[in-house]
């Protein structure tokens, strides 16, 4: 029996990687259909990294507040 690849990335690594605060993140996520985190993620939640992927490939890397 193998282990299906967690593919996640948090909050924290998504602002650092394309520069943006967790207010950005969270506004992206009432109004502009960010996907939401994970379920019991903790502090810093964590986020399915396809589902993200696929966000900027629909929205684009104009993505400001």
């Amino acid at each position: 029996m193998s282990l299906k690849k967690l593919d996640i990335i948090s909050r924290k690594k998504i602002c650092e990687q394309i520069g943006i605060s967790r207010d950005t993140i969270r506004n992206w996520i009432e109004k502009r259909d960010f996907p939401k985190p994970l379920k019991s993620s903790g502090r810093d939640p964590l986020f399915q990294l396809k589902e993200v992927n696929e966000w900027f490939l629909k929205h684009g890397e104009n993505n400001e507040n």
